[in-house]
């Protein structure tokens, strides 16, 4: 063409009127499926680029959504992130991501730096349950744009939040490996002061409590990172009444596990079952195939985006929406019969 297509050469080569083409591109008013469909292929065909400053200045949507996680490089938090890119792309929204490295001070300077962008909406896994209504500066919710908090934070005043059933799926958990013969049961976690974690304790306990072995509630928290993990449950098979089995409350601490039975020369599941939480390619790549607790990563991203995108369209009640998704055990190979010479071990109390 020679030049910068405008919007109008969208709204040409697509058949519509500026105000139609204009619609599909800010989001300001809802738009036919064929007449959509067209403009997008004229956007591409030719290239068009939004002015997002000056859309900006303008006072108009800037099509830029912000994502916090805390780490990156978690498998979690990186699957939540290429879900809710996809549905961006899709809608025509640039997704801004950052990482807190689960340090509050940081996920606060990273919030602010992305309203300075002057993004529509955000979508955050917080550093903590309190963190995002502290840089929100309370429940007037004045301080930032639009935000839907997953996973944690499920409670925070002022925000759209997404959660899965942690009680539910922690008490499948231990129910398999209760029903399995196993009474010495190790929880493994990071730290405590999540509640997302604590409801997968909690289910754990009650299947404990139905059983009537609530006197072998044995909880470790292991620090943040794989090795304090792998370390802290290596101590607990060293012991004499050694677990006969773990249940892991994340990916990382399922993954420390199998590294610290392996370490020890220990079967899986013969001497020790695992199950973990969370479900992951890795997790059904090498033998055995890891008995886990599957999150619905994929109704996460989109129940979020869902709630996000009637806030910026302005369909929403007052109310904010809580909503939480069903867990799903899935047995594979690493859950076992406990073995009898184990299970005396276990008992000897």
């Amino acid at each position: 063409m020679g030049r910068t297509p405008t919007i109008r050469d969208v709204a040409l080569r697509a058949g519509v009127s500026v105000a139609t083409a204009s619609n599909v591109v800010n989001g300001n008013r809802p738009v036919g499926e064929a007449s959509r469909r067209r403009v997008l292929e004229a956007i591409e065909a030719l290239d068009y680029r939004l002015d997002r400053a000056a859309s900006a200045l303008r006072g108009r949507f800037t099509r830029l959504v912000g994502m916090v996680v805390p780490d990156i490089t978690n498998v979690f938090f990186a699957s939540l992130v290429h879900g809710v890119e996809a549905l961006a792309e899709r809608d025509g929204y640039d997704l801004l991501i950052v990482s807190t490295s689960e340090d509050a001070a940081k996920e606060r300077r990273r919030v602010e730096a992305l309203v300075a962008r002057r993004i529509d909406g955000l979508i955050v896994v917080p550093v903590s349950d309190d963190s995002m209504s502290a840089a929100n500066g309370g429940a007037d919710g004045s301080r930032l744009p639009p935000t839907v908090l997953i996973d944690r934070g499920a409670e925070s005043p002022g925000f759209d939040t997404v959660r899965a059933d942690g009680f539910a799926g922690g008490y499948a958990a231990a129910r398999c490996l209760i029903d399995l013969g196993h009474r010495d049961i190790v929880v493994l976690t990071h730290s405590k002061g999540l509640d997302n974690i604590e409801q997968r304790i909690a289910g754990c306990r009650r299947a404990l409590g139905d059983a009537g072995l609530s006197d072998l509630d044995r909880v470790i928290y292991g620090g943040q990172d794989l090795e304090s993990l792998r370390g802290a449950i290596e101590r607990e098979f060293n012991r004499a009444d050694r677990p006969t089995a773990i249940f892991a409350l994340t990916n990382v601490c399922a993954l420390a596990s199998i590294k610290a039975a392996r370490g020890l020369g220990l079967e899986i599941p013969g001497d020790v079952s695992i199950v973990g939480f969370d479900d992951f390619d890795w997790m059904s790549a090498l033998r055995p195939y890891l008995t886990t607790v599957a999150q619905p990563v994929d109704d996460f991203a989109s129940t979020a985006w869902r709630l996000l995108m009637r806030r910026l369209k302005g369909e929403a009640a007052g109310d904010v929406e809580r909503i939480e998704l069903p867990c799903a055990l899935k047995v594979r190979e690493s859950t076992g019969a406990a073995r009898p010479r184990l299970m005396a071990v276990a008992e000897v109390r």
